[in-house]
Protein backbone atom coordinates (compact mmCIF):
# COMPACT_ATOMS: atom_id res chain seq x y z
CA UNK A 1 0.00 0.00 0.00
CA UNK A 2 1.80 3.56 -1.05
CA UNK A 3 0.86 6.18 1.21
CA UNK A 4 2.05 9.94 1.55
CA UNK A 5 0.60 13.00 3.68
CA UNK A 6 1.12 16.41 3.31
CA UNK A 7 0.82 18.50 6.70
CA UNK A 8 2.64 22.44 6.01
CA UNK A 9 2.68 25.37 8.91
CA UNK A 10 5.01 28.34 8.49
CA UNK A 11 8.19 27.16 8.70
CA UNK A 12 7.28 23.80 9.97
CA UNK A 13 7.37 21.28 7.77
CA UNK A 14 5.87 17.12 8.22
CA UNK A 15 8.86 14.47 8.19
CA UNK A 16 6.77 11.48 6.61
CA UNK A 17 8.11 8.15 8.44
CA UNK A 18 8.97 5.36 6.31
CA UNK A 19 6.96 4.43 3.26
CA UNK A 20 4.29 1.53 4.01
CA UNK A 21 1.79 1.76 7.07
CA UNK A 22 1.99 -0.11 9.76
CA UNK A 23 -1.10 -1.20 12.41
CA UNK A 24 0.56 -0.49 15.56
CA UNK A 25 1.75 3.33 16.43
CA UNK A 26 4.41 3.13 19.07
CA UNK A 27 5.25 6.41 20.80
CA UNK A 28 6.45 5.67 24.08
CA UNK A 29 6.78 8.54 26.71
CA UNK A 30 10.34 7.71 27.01
CA UNK A 31 12.04 6.94 23.43
CA UNK A 32 13.72 3.58 24.11
CA UNK A 33 16.55 2.44 22.03
CA UNK A 34 18.88 2.90 20.46
CA UNK A 35 16.97 2.26 16.98
CA UNK A 36 17.91 -0.35 14.81
CA UNK A 37 16.82 -2.13 11.69
CA UNK A 38 14.38 -4.67 12.11
CA UNK A 39 15.18 -7.58 11.07
CA UNK A 40 11.73 -9.24 10.12
CA UNK A 41 10.68 -5.75 7.99
CA UNK A 42 13.62 -3.85 7.12
CA UNK A 43 11.40 -0.77 6.02
CA UNK A 44 11.58 0.16 9.71
CA UNK A 45 13.52 0.29 13.03
CA UNK A 46 12.71 -1.34 16.09
CA UNK A 47 13.79 -0.28 19.76
CA UNK A 48 14.76 -3.79 20.35
CA UNK A 49 10.92 -4.77 21.68
CA UNK A 50 10.71 -6.34 18.06
CA UNK A 51 7.88 -4.06 17.59
CA UNK A 52 8.37 -1.63 14.25
CA UNK A 53 8.96 1.94 15.12
CA UNK A 54 6.87 4.34 12.91
CA UNK A 55 8.69 7.78 12.78
CA UNK A 56 6.59 10.81 12.01
CA UNK A 57 7.11 14.36 12.91
CA UNK A 58 7.70 18.24 12.28
CA UNK A 59 10.88 20.44 12.07
CA UNK A 60 11.60 23.69 12.07
CA UNK A 61 15.03 25.44 11.24
CA UNK A 62 16.35 27.26 14.35
CA UNK A 63 15.37 24.39 16.72
CA UNK A 64 19.05 24.48 17.55
CA UNK A 65 20.90 27.25 16.57
CA UNK A 66 18.70 30.30 16.22
CA UNK A 67 18.37 32.16 13.53
CA UNK A 68 16.75 35.77 12.80
CA UNK A 69 17.59 39.20 12.11
CA UNK A 70 18.48 40.12 15.80
CA UNK A 71 21.85 40.22 16.76
CA UNK A 72 22.28 37.59 18.22
CA UNK A 73 19.55 36.47 17.17
CA UNK A 74 16.15 35.44 19.34
CA UNK A 75 15.91 32.13 21.13
CA UNK A 76 13.90 29.48 20.01
CA UNK A 77 11.18 28.24 22.05
CA UNK A 78 12.22 24.52 22.16
CA UNK A 79 10.02 23.31 25.43
CA UNK A 80 6.98 24.96 23.32
CA UNK A 81 7.99 23.36 20.28
CA UNK A 82 8.43 19.39 21.92
CA UNK A 83 4.83 20.22 23.25
CA UNK A 84 3.59 21.16 19.63
CA UNK A 85 4.58 17.83 18.77
CA UNK A 86 2.96 16.01 21.40
CA UNK A 87 0.06 17.59 20.36
CA UNK A 88 -0.17 15.88 17.26
CA UNK A 89 1.71 12.38 18.35
CA UNK A 90 4.55 12.92 16.70
CA UNK A 91 7.76 11.08 18.03
CA UNK A 92 10.65 12.29 15.22
CA UNK A 93 12.40 15.56 14.51
CA UNK A 94 15.37 16.54 12.60
CA UNK A 95 17.55 18.65 15.01
CA UNK A 96 18.78 21.42 12.51
CA UNK A 97 22.41 22.39 11.54
CA UNK A 98 23.59 25.33 9.90
CA UNK A 99 27.02 25.93 8.67
CA UNK A 100 27.24 29.77 7.79
CA UNK A 101 26.96 32.29 10.34
CA UNK A 102 24.40 34.72 7.98
CA UNK A 103 21.64 33.00 6.49
CA UNK A 104 20.00 35.82 3.42
CA UNK A 105 16.48 35.27 2.55
CA UNK A 106 16.83 36.42 -1.18
CA UNK A 107 18.49 33.14 -1.76
CA UNK A 108 14.87 31.45 -1.61
CA UNK A 109 12.98 33.59 -3.62
CA UNK A 110 8.99 33.84 -3.66
CA UNK A 111 9.20 30.57 -0.94
CA UNK A 112 9.41 32.78 1.75
CA UNK A 113 9.35 36.50 -0.39
CA UNK A 114 11.27 37.98 2.53
CA UNK A 115 14.08 40.21 1.89
CA UNK A 116 16.42 40.06 4.97
CA UNK A 117 19.85 38.00 6.15
CA UNK A 118 19.05 36.15 9.54
CA UNK A 119 21.95 35.94 11.65
CA UNK A 120 22.60 32.97 13.07
CA UNK A 121 24.69 31.39 16.15
CA UNK A 122 25.87 29.89 17.91
CA UNK A 123 28.22 27.57 16.00
CA UNK A 124 30.33 24.52 17.18
CA UNK A 125 33.74 26.40 17.16
CA UNK A 126 35.17 29.49 19.57
CA UNK A 127 35.19 32.99 18.25
CA UNK A 128 38.58 33.73 19.62
CA UNK A 129 40.32 35.88 17.03
CA UNK A 130 43.02 37.44 17.04
CA UNK A 131 41.55 39.27 14.23
CA UNK A 132 37.93 39.81 12.74
CA UNK A 133 35.98 37.86 10.83
CA UNK A 134 34.29 38.93 7.42
CA UNK A 135 31.07 39.76 10.03
CA UNK A 136 33.34 42.29 12.21
CA UNK A 137 32.91 39.56 14.99
CA UNK A 138 36.33 37.66 16.30
CA UNK A 139 37.75 34.89 13.95
CA UNK A 140 37.08 31.20 14.51
CA UNK A 141 39.39 29.22 16.18
CA UNK A 142 38.93 25.98 14.18
CA UNK A 143 40.85 23.85 16.97
CA UNK A 144 38.40 24.92 20.11
CA UNK A 145 34.73 24.03 20.49
CA UNK A 146 32.25 26.67 21.72
CA UNK A 147 30.97 24.37 24.71
CA UNK A 148 27.54 26.55 24.49
CA UNK A 149 26.74 24.30 21.32
CA UNK A 150 27.34 21.32 22.51
CA UNK A 151 25.30 22.12 25.94
CA UNK A 152 22.62 22.95 24.13
CA UNK A 153 22.82 19.97 21.67
CA UNK A 154 23.06 17.68 24.92
CA UNK A 155 20.31 19.04 26.53
CA UNK A 156 17.64 19.20 23.32
CA UNK A 157 18.63 15.85 22.62
CA UNK A 158 17.98 14.32 25.98
CA UNK A 159 14.73 16.98 26.61
CA UNK A 160 13.05 15.27 23.44
CA UNK A 161 14.05 11.84 24.54
CA UNK A 162 12.61 12.41 27.94
CA UNK A 163 9.02 12.73 25.63
CA UNK A 164 9.22 9.69 23.58
CA UNK A 165 10.88 12.00 20.90
CA UNK A 166 13.59 10.30 18.26
CA UNK A 167 16.21 13.23 17.42
CA UNK A 168 18.05 12.95 13.81
CA UNK A 169 21.16 14.85 14.85
CA UNK A 170 21.84 17.06 11.57
CA UNK A 171 26.29 17.37 11.47
CA UNK A 172 26.02 19.53 8.73
CA UNK A 173 24.11 21.62 6.18
CA UNK A 174 24.34 21.91 2.70
CA UNK A 175 21.38 24.06 1.45
CA UNK A 176 23.18 27.21 1.58
CA UNK A 177 26.47 26.75 -0.48
CA UNK A 178 25.25 23.75 -2.58
CA UNK A 179 22.08 25.49 -3.76
CA UNK A 180 21.61 28.87 -2.61
CA UNK A 181 25.14 30.52 -3.15
CA UNK A 182 24.96 31.59 -6.82
CA UNK A 183 22.07 31.85 -9.29
CA UNK A 184 19.95 33.38 -6.81
CA UNK A 185 18.39 36.89 -6.04
CA UNK A 186 21.24 37.05 -3.09
CA UNK A 187 24.64 38.33 -3.32
CA UNK A 188 26.66 35.60 -5.38
CA UNK A 189 28.46 33.59 -2.76
CA UNK A 190 27.18 35.02 0.27
CA UNK A 191 26.72 31.80 2.23
CA UNK A 192 30.45 31.11 2.15
CA UNK A 193 31.56 34.57 3.02
CA UNK A 194 29.93 33.81 5.94
CA UNK A 195 30.99 30.25 6.61
CA UNK A 196 34.08 29.52 9.32
CA UNK A 197 35.98 27.82 6.99
CA UNK A 198 36.75 30.88 4.42
CA UNK A 199 39.78 31.66 4.97
CA UNK A 200 39.43 35.18 6.42
CA UNK A 201 36.89 33.80 8.90
CA UNK A 202 39.23 31.36 10.91
CA UNK A 203 42.79 31.86 12.39
CA UNK A 204 43.66 28.53 11.22
CA UNK A 205 44.35 29.36 7.62
CA UNK A 206 41.46 26.68 6.73
CA UNK A 207 40.51 27.26 3.48
CA UNK A 208 37.86 25.08 2.13
CA UNK A 209 37.11 26.04 -1.85
CA UNK A 210 39.05 23.77 -3.09
CA UNK A 211 37.49 24.70 -6.18
CA UNK A 212 39.36 28.16 -5.53
CA UNK A 213 36.34 29.83 -7.06
CA UNK A 214 35.58 32.46 -4.26
CA UNK A 215 32.25 30.60 -3.84
CA UNK A 216 32.99 27.55 -1.52
CA UNK A 217 30.65 25.03 -2.78
CA UNK A 218 33.32 22.08 -2.02
CA UNK A 219 33.27 21.97 1.66
CA UNK A 220 31.95 18.73 1.74
CA UNK A 221 34.70 16.97 0.11
CA UNK A 222 37.51 15.39 0.66
CA UNK A 223 39.50 17.78 -1.35
CA UNK A 224 41.02 19.50 1.82
CA UNK A 225 42.81 17.22 4.14
CA UNK A 226 43.10 20.08 7.00
CA UNK A 227 39.62 20.87 6.44
CA UNK A 228 38.46 17.05 6.67
CA UNK A 229 40.96 16.70 9.89
CA UNK A 230 38.52 19.76 11.86
CA UNK A 231 35.39 17.91 10.39
CA UNK A 232 36.86 15.00 11.80
CA UNK A 233 37.19 16.28 15.18
CA UNK A 234 33.71 18.17 14.77
CA UNK A 235 32.16 14.84 14.25
CA UNK A 236 33.54 12.58 17.13
CA UNK A 237 32.70 15.81 19.72
CA UNK A 238 29.14 15.15 18.49
CA UNK A 239 29.50 11.64 18.93
CA UNK A 240 30.84 12.06 22.88
CA UNK A 241 28.20 14.47 23.18
CA UNK A 242 24.87 12.46 22.82
CA UNK A 243 26.29 8.92 22.34
CA UNK A 244 24.65 7.61 25.73
CA UNK A 245 21.59 8.50 24.41
CA UNK A 246 19.01 6.35 23.16
CA UNK A 247 16.93 8.46 21.23
CA UNK A 248 19.78 9.45 18.64
CA UNK A 249 19.91 9.10 14.84
CA UNK A 250 22.80 10.89 12.82
CA UNK A 251 22.16 12.13 9.37
CA UNK A 252 25.24 13.34 7.63
CA UNK A 253 23.97 16.48 5.86
CA UNK A 254 20.42 18.41 4.49
CA UNK A 255 20.72 18.89 0.85
CA UNK A 256 24.74 18.31 0.19
CA UNK A 257 27.89 16.15 0.40
CA UNK A 258 29.85 14.40 -2.42
CA UNK A 259 29.59 10.69 -2.44
CA UNK A 260 32.59 10.39 -1.25
CA UNK A 261 32.39 12.27 1.52
CA UNK A 262 29.29 11.42 2.57
CA UNK A 263 30.18 7.90 2.69
CA UNK A 264 33.45 9.02 5.15
CA UNK A 265 31.61 10.34 7.43
CA UNK A 266 28.89 7.35 7.78
CA UNK A 267 31.78 5.13 8.48
CA UNK A 268 33.33 7.54 10.29
CA UNK A 269 30.88 7.51 13.13
CA UNK A 270 30.23 3.53 12.55
CA UNK A 271 33.82 3.49 13.31
CA UNK A 272 34.37 5.87 16.69
CA UNK A 273 31.00 4.26 17.51
CA UNK A 274 32.18 0.61 17.76
CA UNK A 275 34.28 1.47 21.13
CA UNK A 276 31.37 3.72 22.51
CA UNK A 277 28.44 1.39 24.56
CA UNK A 278 25.55 2.86 22.12
CA UNK A 279 25.26 2.16 18.26
CA UNK A 280 23.25 4.71 16.39
CA UNK A 281 21.87 4.61 12.88
CA UNK A 282 23.52 6.84 10.54
CA UNK A 283 21.59 8.30 7.57
CA UNK A 284 22.56 10.50 4.39
CA UNK A 285 19.30 12.88 2.80
CA UNK A 286 19.03 13.53 -0.43
CA UNK A 287 17.96 16.50 -2.28
CA UNK A 288 22.08 16.85 -2.51
CA UNK A 289 24.71 15.44 -4.71
CA UNK A 290 23.35 11.88 -4.58
CA UNK A 291 20.44 9.90 -6.28
CA UNK A 292 18.55 7.09 -5.01
CA UNK A 293 21.08 4.30 -6.11
CA UNK A 294 23.74 5.81 -4.29
CA UNK A 295 22.28 6.39 -1.36
CA UNK A 296 20.73 3.00 -1.64
CA UNK A 297 24.56 1.71 -2.54
CA UNK A 298 25.69 3.48 0.70
CA UNK A 299 26.97 2.51 3.85
CA UNK A 300 23.91 4.14 5.43
CA UNK A 301 21.28 2.74 7.79
CA UNK A 302 19.19 5.00 6.49
CA UNK A 303 18.29 7.48 3.62
CA UNK A 304 15.75 10.18 2.38
CA UNK A 305 14.89 10.47 -1.20
CA UNK A 306 13.44 13.03 -3.17
CA UNK A 307 11.23 14.21 -5.53
CA UNK A 308 14.57 13.41 -8.46
CA UNK A 309 14.33 10.53 -6.95
CA UNK A 310 10.29 9.72 -7.97
CA UNK A 311 8.69 10.61 -4.56
CA UNK A 312 6.69 13.13 -5.73
CA UNK A 313 2.94 12.22 -7.17
CA UNK A 314 3.47 8.33 -7.80
CA UNK A 315 5.99 7.40 -5.54
CA UNK A 316 6.84 3.88 -6.33
CA UNK A 317 6.75 1.15 -3.71
CA UNK A 318 9.55 1.02 -1.16
CA UNK A 319 11.69 -2.39 -2.11
CA UNK A 320 12.68 -2.53 1.71
CA UNK A 321 16.92 -2.02 1.11
CA UNK A 322 16.91 0.55 3.77
CA UNK A 323 14.33 2.15 6.28
CA UNK A 324 13.07 5.66 4.18
CA UNK A 325 12.30 8.98 5.55
CA UNK A 326 10.82 11.37 3.58
CA UNK A 327 10.90 14.88 4.11
CA UNK A 328 7.57 16.95 2.23
CA UNK A 329 10.18 19.46 1.67
CA UNK A 330 12.31 17.36 -0.82
CA UNK A 331 9.79 16.33 -2.81
CA UNK A 332 7.02 18.94 -2.84
CA UNK A 333 9.35 22.07 -1.65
Amino acid sequence: MKSVYLLKYTKIILLIGVILMITESVIAENAKGPLRVLSTNPRYFTDGSGKAIYLTGSHTWDNLVYMGRDDPPQAFDFDGYLDFLKRYEHNFIRLWAWDSVTWNSLANGTVLAKNFVHNVAPQPWARTGPGKALDGKPKFDLTKFNPAYFERLRERVASAGERGIYVSVMLFEGWGLYHANRGRAAPEGWAWRSHPFHPDNNINGINADVSRDSIGVKVHSLGNPSATAIQEAYIRKVVDTVNDLDNVLYEVINEGGEKEWDWWVVNLVHDYEKAKPKQHPVGITGHGAENLASMLASPADWISPGRADGYAEEPPAWDGKKVSLLDTDHVWG
